[in-house]
């Protein structure tokens, strides 16, 4: 009985840690994503006087947004950020998470404070590479803490900044702001402030003919 009983508890425990996957065995992605450092600016990637402004809502706890950027923004970086066509910017919301604390807010208000210390873009990369399901744990503080340090944060000056209540409440000043704007699912995307209809990811090609129509529109007639 002692024998089986040691077999049950064995077998709960490796079901329990292949459920939770990350959040048991405490492994984390690098995404082994790099943009040039001179093209970046806070939350934005790109020139200033680029024609074509692309901005981008988001929630850290949505897949299709972890599509968008690990998959597709890098092919739209280097076809049209780099040459010097497009700035794209980034905007965090919090639309899916709830309770408390509420796992997308952690996720978003990380990325400010990681913004103090010039790695928003590393941070997010890492953020959205280990995604670990909605509102399961994944974006726990702790573990958000642990992505952020694995971004080459520093979680010393970083708790600080997450423990001050004006982050939380610029974080919600910005899902307010996306919300007036009509933003109601992530991601969403304006090109030089017009909304992209219908929302949701774009493959690489479909986004830059949408980013070439507006830098044709943008140039001066002949």
């Amino acid at each position: 009985m002692l024998g089986a009983l040691a077999i049950g508890v064995l077998i709960v425990a490796v079901v329990a840690i292949n459920q939770l996957g990350p959040r048991a065995t405490g492994t984390l992605k690098d995404p082994g994503i790099e943009y040039p450092a001179a093209l970046l600016d806070g939350t934005t990637i790109g020139n200033a006087d680029a024609p074509v402004t692309l901005e981008v809502w988001e929630d850290f706890q949505c897949p299709v947004c972890a599509r968008h950027s690990l998959s597709v923004e890098p092919v739209i970086v280097e076809r049209y950020v780099k040459p010097g066509t497009l700035r794209i910017v980034h905007h965090d919301l919090a639309f899916l998470g709830h309770g408390t604390p509420d796992e997308s807010e952690t996720a978003a208000s990380g990325a400010i404070c990681a913004n103090k210390q010039d790695k928003y873009w590393d941070y997010t990369h890492w953020i959205y590479n280990n995604q670990d399901g909605e509102n399961a744990g994944g974006f726990r503080p702790e573990r958000v803490k642990a992505i952020a340090e694995a971004a080459g944060v520093d979680v010393t000056d970083w708790d600080a900044c997450v423990a001050d209540p004006a982050v939380l409440a610029e974080v919600r000043a910005t899902t307010q702001q996306g919300v007036g704007l009509g933003v109601n699912s992530t991601p969403t995307m304006l090109i030089n402030g017009t909304l992209v209809d219908p929302p949701g990811l774009k493959s690489p090609d479909e986004l830059g003919a949408l980013i070439e129509q507006a830098a044709a529109s943008a140039s001066p007639a002949p």
